[in-house]
């Protein structure tokens, strides 16, 4: 996971060092190639968090020989925030998705 998504942040610099002359500096929004490189970012830093947090959970468990069930339930959460904030992390920087979303929201306010 970190490897794959170390490697696409790198070419996503290098398509964005090839192709600067084509964006303007003036521009005030942020180039696609930025946004991408931030939300791969995102994902990657919670992916790590969420691992070593899961790891440290696992080795004290294992080291102290204390299997609580508090613990392997607080360990079952982190292990499930992950896979929870990726989709809501990817949708929320799509803006056809959120588009869409209020298009969804006004519809059925005008409904009831």
């Amino acid at each position: 996971m970190l490897g794959a998504s170390a490697y696409m942040v790198i070419i996503l610099f290098r398509h964005q060092r090839q192709h600067k002359h084509l964006h303007s500096l003036n521009h005030p929004r942020a180039s696609p190639e930025k946004k991408a490189t931030q939300i791969i970012l995102l994902l990657v830093v919670s992916f790590v968090i969420m691992y070593l947090v899961d790891f440290i959970i696992s080795s004290t468990a294992v080291l102290l020989w204390m299997y609580n069930p508090v613990i392997l339930s607080i360990q079952k959460i982190v292990m499930n925030v992950y896979p929870t904030i990726t989709p809501l992390v990817q949708i929320s920087s799509d803006t056809r998705i959120i588009d869409i979303l209020k298009s969804l929201q006004s519809k059925c306010h005008q409904i009831f």
